[in-house]
């Protein structure tokens, strides 16, 4: 899964000469939460709610709110900006990328090539990665069981249980368990009726922790 695949390339991208007040009425009216800041082509810089929310003059209380407020509507992007952006190429993988936003505690990460910018990736596009990853992207199945950790061998009776009764595998994730010793699997399925398939699996001997249709 690179970045390439899964970011938004419709940017609402801003130059460093443009009014504070002008993006904040533009990022409140699209409902976007960070704006990439570019130049001559290039990424230079980027702005979020929080930057343009903290942009106002220091030590402002001997100000009125008149004389705050047209200051504010003087101020131009490249006052605001953070200009050390943390970027990623297209052929990212997005698990890194979704590491190193956590990590950093960064909401949105631009892609950029050679300094042009393509595409970003923001908390949401995450969100939604984990969506399809999870199978949640769609109708279906949820089968959640247990096996043992280490037991990854298991997995293809899972999945061989599913085929054989025909069934359309949208995702299979394995996740360490909160249980001891065990191992937690999701399966989701592109169907409805799963009374066979449950059947095969604990004629298999797998424990089954619950099943939930997801709409």
């Amino acid at each position: 899964m690179f970045a390439r695949d899964y970011m938004t390339k419709a940017i609402a991208a801003v130059h460093p000469d443009d009014l504070v007040i002008d993006v904040a009425k533009t990022m409140q009216h699209e409902g976007i939460r960070h704006v990439p800041v570019v130049e001559n082509g290039r990424l230079v810089g980027i702005v979020s709610r929080n930057t343009l929310r903290d942009a106002s003059p220091s030590k402002a209380t001997d100000l009125s709110k008149r004389e705050i407020n047209f200051l504010l509507s003087k101020m131009k992007v490249r006052e605001v900006m953070k200009k050390e952006v943390i970027t990623c190429g297209p052929d990212a993988h997005v698990e890194d990328v979704a590491r190193t936003m956590q990590t950093k505690r960064i909401g949105a990460m631009p892609v950029v090539e050679k300094g042009k910018l393509l595409g970003i990736l923001t908390n949401n596009d995450m969100f939604r990665i984990l969506m399809k990853i999870l199978g949640m992207d769609g109708p279906g199945v949820r089968i959640t069981l247990e096996i043992g950790r280490g037991r990854g061998e298991l997995l293809v009776d899972i999945v061989k249980a599913a085929k054989d009764e025909g069934k359309t595998i949208k995702s299979l994730v394995s996740i360490e368990s909160p249980l001891p010793g065990r191992q937690t699997v999701i399966l989701h399925l592109d169907a409805s009726d799963m009374t066979e398939v449950l059947g095969t699996l604990k004629s298999r001997g797998f424990e089954i922790i619950s099943v939930d249709e997801v709409k």
